[in-house]
Formats: C-alpha cells, structure tokens, sequence
C-alpha cells in the first residue's frame, strides 16, 4: 500500500537518499579517524617511547630519579608510564602504584613480552582490560580499552625489562568518535523519517485532496472543490486553482448539457411526430411518446420481441440507410392505419454512428387526400352520365330522329328524369356542405313514434313489393312521444331504408325496430342484404364510399352521399350511428336518439 501512495513513495525515497547518506558519512568518518586520530595517537606514543628508551639508554644506572620525573610528566599528557621486569612483574619503584595490579601478561601475550625481551620494539596496540573482574579494583583512568606500545628497558648496557606506555579510553577516544557517528547518522535517520513523513504529508496533502475530488467528480459530484491556501502559493497551490477552474468549467458544462437534454427531451415528447434513435447494430437507443406507440403495435403482436428491436419494416428502412448512408423515406402501413417514414444516418467523424427515424401518422392525410380524389373522381362520374343522356336525347330530339310523339315523350321523359338526378345529386351537395360547415338547424317537434315510424314504412311500401322484399316496423310497446326534428329523422330513416331495399336480393326482408333503453330511443335498419366487408365498416359514413368496389352508381341508383348525410343529421340530435354487417349475411345500423333534442342551448 506505501508503494500504492505517493506519500509513501516519497517518504521511502528521502528516508533511502538520506539513509545513504548519512551511512556513508559515518563510513567516511570512520576511516578518517581511524586514518588520522588513532593513527596520529599510536605514532606519538610509540615516538614518546623510543625517546624516552633512548635517554634511559644513555643515562646507564642512574635512572630512577628520571623515571618517577617522566612518569609525572607524561600522567599530565594523559599518559602512563609501567616498567616490567624480565618475568613480566611491576617494578614497584617507579610509575603509579595502583598500576601494579594490572595483569599485564593478559594484556601483552607471551610472544610480545619475547619479542621485547629480544631488544625489538611493539608496535602500538589497542587493548582490553577489564579490572573490576580480575582485580577488585575500578580505577577512574583506567576503563576498558587502553593503547598500549612496549619497548626494552636497558639499565646501561643490558636489558633488565620492558618499558611499557599507554593511554587509557578517557584520552583515547576513537571508540566514542565511531560510536557517536553512528548514533548521530542513526539519529539522523530517525529525524529524517520523522520530517521525511511531515514534509511529504504536508506537500502531498493537496493531491490527495485532488484525487478524492475527482473520485467525487467521478460520482457525479461537480460541484467538489478542493481547499486552496493562498498564503502558500507553490505549483501544487496552482494545481488546485487549476482544477477547480476546470471543475468548475465542467460543472458549467454539465448543466448546460443537462439543460439542453431537458429541452431536447421536453421538445421530443411534445412532438405529434415519433422519433427513433438507432445505433448502428439497429438497436432503439431513444423514443418518445408517439414512437413508444408506434412501436408497441408490433410488441403486441409479438410479445417474443426485445423492448429495443425494431419492427420487419423499419428494419428494412435501416438497412438502407446503413447500406447507402443516404437519407430515405416512405410508407408503413399496419392495422389500417398508415405512417411517413423518413431516416437518415447520424454520423461520428466519417463513420455512421446510428440511424435517427422520425414517423408521422398520416392515415388522416391520405384517407382525406382519397376522399378528395374519390370525391372528384364520384362527382365527375355522377355527373358525367346525366349529361351524356342529355347529351344525347336532346341531339336525338334536335335530329328529328323521333317521328312519333309517343318516342318524342319518351325522350323527355328520360331528361327529365336524367336532370331530376343531376338536381338531387347537387342538392345533397349542398346540404352535405352545410351539415360539414355546422350549418344544421335542428328544429325539434312533438313526435308520436307509432305514427312517425307507420308513415315513413307506408312511403317504401310500394317500392318493397316490386323488389319482392317483405318491409315491416317492430316497436317496442309503451313509447313515449319524442322532441326531434321530424323531417330531418324522416330524411335519415328514407336514406336508410332505401339503400337497405337497394342492396337486398328479392324473397328478402327489411326491418325497422324501434325500442327504449337507458332514456334513448334505439333505431335499427335490418336488411338481408350482400352485407359489407369488415375492412369497409369504418368508411362506410364517408362521401361516395363504395362498399362494393365494382358497382357503379348507375347501378345501384344512389349518390353515395346518403350515408354520410345520416351520420351530420344523427349526430346534430345529439345522437349517434354505428353499423354492424358480416359479408353475405346482412346489415343493420343502429340509431340512437336522445328522446328531447336541444335546440339552440335550450332543452325542450
């Protein structure tokens, strides 16, 4: 975990630099020492030995005076003076008296006290002697360590013992001097991890705060800063400043991209329009309402489907776009209804991203725009025909090709009836027109059902006999009289009734029932007639609809315009037409009326 950090890093880094170092300073010192002190110490010692030889030497016998002179002398230099005899014993009349209890045979071995012996000089060495174990003593001035040399002791011309000088610990102090550098560079570790620790805390501190700050950030917490001392102002300081410019930079961004989204998204569900979003494998990444709906028509008919598949024709569509990375359009049809489809390919650099599609629901638009067409198309040909007769009996009549008065009335007789129709066909226009336009004055009578409806049957009575149909009235018993606008409820029942015996073979019926429920007055127009198609139920109350597409107008004697006169006449009582039929079993239509309709705001 240290290695993980860059407090540790940096802490480990000093203390290693420093450690380094400090451990060859104290190797450095140490050699110096050794180099220099000890060395210095053991050459003025074994010199201060070979003059003090050299003058014992000279003064033959006479020594003893000389001796306990330089033995104080040299104790002032912090040096001491010891004369051995050849068995190695103290001579107790000269030098210190406590010195005669040391065990110098312990300190010089035998080969050295030889060696001596033999008129050659020790080098200096260094010793350790322990007193207080071996003599009961503790000398101040003798300590554990000691720097000793030996050289021969002549009285005159022989050698009578061994004249041995030294320096105890407290003098020599080369031990200490190691030690203390050793102590100081380990001192000096210990500080340097202490400050080594605050120092890197204390500059690291700053990027540790960045980085939580950015952890934060990374959580979707833009508003973080991180604390700046500005009376310490140093490249980490600027850092700081630096990153919280950015992140405030960035939190700016990230509302103003919050804010954007919001609007896009506000702005795509109030859309009439659907809009997909695909990315470039056909997945819907995106959608709002009218495209949700859309969608859901097929995952109704496949509940299999992933919520975010898209639908055989869309597919179709992307595929394109992907393929040719050009924009396409066209239609979708499903379920009756009929949408505008137009994709084009998003784009990431020069690389198609995805695929964004916007539907529009334009089963209104084109059913107006057939309507429109079959409505020009039905006029011109209901029009067409009466003037083509007239067209042609009137040059018949201009010709003289009638010689007798019984073909000439003939003649008339037909445009008569020829221009009867063209005027029926342009009043149901008109009227039709107004009923669009509102302009459908309701003006409400007192009715009695029984007669309204007996009358009405007794005017298409005639008319069903010739077709050979069978017309009758079913009535429920107890009807109460009615407010409506009779000749316009009369309208809709003859409109009814005589498509009903148009479109009923012979050795057919045709019913009128009427009954109460729920406070309205039910009619219904039953017929055994060729029925209509299912697909065709919705379209029936349109202008010129044809139910059966291969019957012509001439054929079955209508204007196409009966149907949706019904629908305005009905729906201006405050009441409401539907139709049932199954393809050669039938029709009935269904009225229903309220039993007092409202004229202008007021009820009757």
């Amino acid at each position: 975990m240290i290695l993980r950090s860059v407090v540790g890093k940096l802490w480990l880094t000093i203390i290693i630099l420093v450690s380094l170092v400090l451990i060859l300073l104290s190797l450095f010192l140490s050699e110096q020492v050794e180099k220099t002190y000890v060395k210095d110490q053991k050459a003025s010692l074994s010199q201060l030995a070979d003059e003090i030889q050299k003058t014992l030497k000279a003064l033959g016998s006479d020594q003893t005076q000389y001796l306990h002179d330089m033995s104080k002398i040299s104790e002032m230099f912090n040096t001491y003076m010891v004369i051995l005899d050849r068995d190695g014993s103290v001579l107790t009349n000269v030098g210190s008296p406590v010195v005669s209890n040391v065990p110098w045979k312990d300190v010089l071995s035998q080969q050295e006290l030889d060696k001596i012996l033999r008129g050659e000089k020790m080098e200096p060495k260094t010793e350790r002697v322990s007193l207080d174990d071996q003599t009961g003593l503790s000398l101040p001035f003798l300590k554990d360590d000691i720097l000793v040399v030996g050289v021969p002791y002549f009285n005159g011309e022989d050698i009578k013992g061994i004249l041995i000088l030294y320096q105890t610990q407290d003098q020599l102090s080369e031990t200490d001097i190691k030690r203390w550098i050793f102590y100081s560079a380990l001192i000096g570790i210990v500080l340097t991890t202490v400050f080594a620790f605050f120092l890197s805390t204390r500059i690291t501190r700053p990027l540790i705060q960045m980085k939580k700050a950015a952890e934060k950030m990374a959580r979707g917490q833009f508003s973080t800063r991180v604390p700046v001392r500005f009376h310490e102002r140093d490249e980490i300081a600027d850092l700081a400043m630096t990153f919280n410019r950015m992140a405030g930079q960035l939190e700016d961004s990230i509302h103003q991209l919050s804010q954007e989204k919001e609007q896009l998204f506000s702005i795509l569900r109030s859309m009439s329009d659907g809009v997909l979003t695909m990315n470039k494998f056909g997945k819907v990444i995106l959608t709002n309402p009218p495209a949700d709906r859309f969608l859901g028509l097929w995952r109704e008919k496949d509940s299999d489907k992933e919520m975010n598949t898209l639908p055989p024709p869309l597919r179709n569509f992307f595929n394109k776009v992907v393929e040719d990375e050009q924009e396409h359009m066209g239609d979708i049809t499903e379920q009756g209804r009929t949408w505008a489809v137009i994709m084009a390919p998003l784009y990431a650099g020069d690389q198609v991203r995805g695929v964004v599609a916007v539907l529009r629901d334009v089963t209104e638009e084109r059913r107006l725009d057939k309507m429109r067409k079959d409505f020009v198309a039905n006029v011109s040909h209901e029009l067409r025909t009466p003037l083509a007769m007239l067209q042609g009996y009137s040059e018949a009549l201009m010709d003289d090709i009638a010689e007798t008065p019984e073909e000439r009335r003939e003649i008339a007789l037909v445009i008569n009836e020829e221009s009867q129709r063209m005027g029926r066909l342009v009043r149901e226009l008109l009227d039709l027109a107004r009923m669009e336009a509102g302009h459908i004055r309701v003006e409400p009578g007192q009715l009695s059902i029984y007669e309204f409806i007996q009358r009405v049957i007794r005017k298409f009575q005639a008319l069903a006999r010739d077709q050979q149909i069978r017309l009758s009235a079913d009535l429920a018993d107890g009807l109460p009289d009615v407010c409506w606008d009779g000749d316009k409820i009369e309208q809709v029942l003859t409109n009814l009734i005589d498509n009903a015996i148009r479109h009923t073979p012979p050795e057919g019926f045709v019913r009128v029932r009427v009954y109460e429920e729920k406070e309205r007055i039910f009619l219904e127009v039953e017929d055994t007639g060729s029925g209509i198609p299912e697909e065709d139920l919705p379209f029936v109350f349109e202008r010129f609809y044809k139910a059966d597409k291969a019957r012509t107008r001439g054929q079955s004697g209508g204007t196409g315009l009966g149907l949706s006169i019904v629908k305005h006449l009905v729906s201006a009582h405050g009441g409401e037409v539907s139709v049932k039929s199954s393809l050669g079993e039938g029709t009935v239509f269904i009225i229903q009326l309220p039993i007092r309709v409202k004229e202008e705001g007021k009820d009757l």
